[in-house]
């Protein structure tokens, strides 16, 4: 599922909330493999969850629990996401086939917690002193300095090239200048994730100027139609370029008295994205997630910025003889020397029902799964667990690993849910011309009259800060 899709499915789910519920179960059934006389005499712990990838590897995990003791049953079912969060709701506060324990992404952990829908979790073994868990994920399930979830897997973007062709590129350049091009070797920033050939590494572009100075200078082949593309439209992927300025509730996302989403540079951050328009080719109408792929798998751009669900799409391309594409992951460049980027994630999360008369039992079966049952999660599921020190089949993942733990998980406060859509608004205005200033007070806002409940509230204009200008800093590094 998308990032937008997520969003808007949240959006829908909150403007619903209160109606009339329709359960859609498109459930497992029995989850274990013992005789059904032995089950009735155990108590059931019901587990939902929306995503059918997680279906066979959750499955597995209750039979073994269910197997490991005689008192509980651990019965998985996947419940229609349209009405998930509104269901888990209404059925717990009735106290009818409520969940004991569902898995939803961070981003919903304020609405459940004030519901009392998830109750506090007490595991200092593997929470302390980021054991097992990075501190992204750590933030993630943190509200209101409790820890209120169990971090299971996650989203977000990283930068990925093409081997072949940026060593092409660069032997290219070499050989038309090889005393400037050694010269750019030193100075250029390092993005590349350890375990990469020294050369290569040396040669992945530190920020988007460097990006741009590769291009200007680059006689593209035949066939290759870019050398860097993104989905502009998606919020997702265009975020890292104003997070290390932006405060959107604090560390853990969860505090609405710490929003600074309209400062100097925040505004110089989307002044230079908009600039990035004058320099690279992509059309908001036709280069979507799905088309920047493969392009990039058929080899016809050398970067590009994607989630972890592009690593099996490359490798499923690669099994099937469809491309032959070599890549690596790193984190995403900076815009420029001086703007610094950090992007975002979205960390799915095992919570414990509140209601639930048997939450110890619950909690027990969660940390069996988490800490016992994760050696083949990935290969499973095709999802990045939240884990650190977790060995992935496809080390790929490795380098989405690292762009999650220095990333900025999505906030979780209700009165600004839409933030990100707004927010993804703001970026498609200001890539097409629109004035940052005005764009990012605009949306400010709109979000402020969300959160304070006040409808006339109005937000003092900023000066403009000093331009930074990218053509500037392409002619100083002339």
């Amino acid at each position: 599922m998308s990032f937008r899709t997520r969003l808007i499915s949240a959006l829908v789910v909150m403007a619903l909330f209160a109606g009339l519920i329709g359960v859609s179960i498109l459930g497992t059934g029995d989850a274990g493999s013992s005789s059904e006389s032995l089950f009735s005499r155990r108590t059931t712990l019901n587990f939902w969850y929306e995503d059918a990838a997680l279906t066979d590897y959750l499955n597995d995990a209750a039979v073994a629990w269910n197997e490991s003791q005689s008192e509980y049953r651990i019965e998985p079912k996947r419940v229609d996401d349209t009405d998930y969060i509104r269901t888990i709701n209404d059925t717990s506060v009735a106290g009818s086939d409520f969940p004991d324990l569902y898995i939803t992404g961070n981003n919903n952990l304020e609405r459940m917690y004030k519901g009392g829908l998830a109750a506090i979790i007490h595991d200092d073994e593997h929470f302390k002193a980021n054991k097992v868990y990075p501190q992204a994920a750590i933030d993630a399930v943190t509200y209101q300095d409790n820890i209120v979830a169990y971090p299971f897997s996650f989203e977000t973007s990283a930068f990925l090239y093409n081997k072949d062709l940026l060593r092409s590129m660069t032997e290219s350049l070499a050989a038309d200048d090889s005393d400037t091009m050694e010269e750019e070797r030193e100075t250029q920033g390092t993005n590349a994730p350890s375990g990469e050939q020294a050369d290569l590494s040396a040669l992945v572009p530190g920020t988007m100027v460097d990006i741009i100075n590769l291009s200007n200078k680059y006689d593209a082949p035949e066939g290759l139609s870019a050398i860097f593309k993104w989905d502009v439209s998606d919020i997702f992927y265009n975020y890292c370029f104003v997070g290390n300025y932006m405060n959107v509730g604090g560390p853990a996302g969860d505090d609405p008295d710490q929003l600074d989403i309209y400062n100097d540079k925040v505004i110089q951050c989307l002044q230079v994205y908009q600039q990035l328009n004058q320099y690279f080719s992509i059309d908001t109408r036709s280069d979507d997630y799905n088309a920047v792929i493969q392009d990039f798998i058929d080899g016809k751009i050398i970067f590009t910025i994607a989630t972890s669900d592009a690593v099996e799409k490359i490798r499923d391309a690669v099994a099937k003889g469809e491309s032959t594409l070599d890549y690596g992951v790193a984190n995403i460049p900076d815009s420029t020397h001086e703007l610094l980027n950090k992007t975002m994630s979205v960390t799915d999360c095992v919570v414990v029902n509140a209601y639930g008369e048997h939450q110890a039992a619950a909690n027990d079966f969660v940390q069996y799964m988490l800490y016992h049952r994760t050696s083949d999660f990935y290969d499973r599921t095709g999802k990045a667990l939240a884990q650190a020190g977790y060995v992935y089949s496809d080390p790929h993942m490795n380098g989405f690993y690292e762009a999650y733990v220095d990333s900025i998980p999505i906030m979780k406060l209700r009165e600004a849910s839409n933030f990100w859509m707004l927010l993804e608004n703001t970026f498609a205005t200001v890539w097409d011309g629109a004035d940052a200033n005005t764009a990012l007070r605009s949306l400010t806002q709109q979000v402020m009259v969300q959160i304070s409940g006040t409808e006339n509230y109005q937000v003092p204009e900023l000066p403009d800060p000093k331009e930074i200008s990218i053509r500037s800093e392409l002619e100083e590094e002339d």
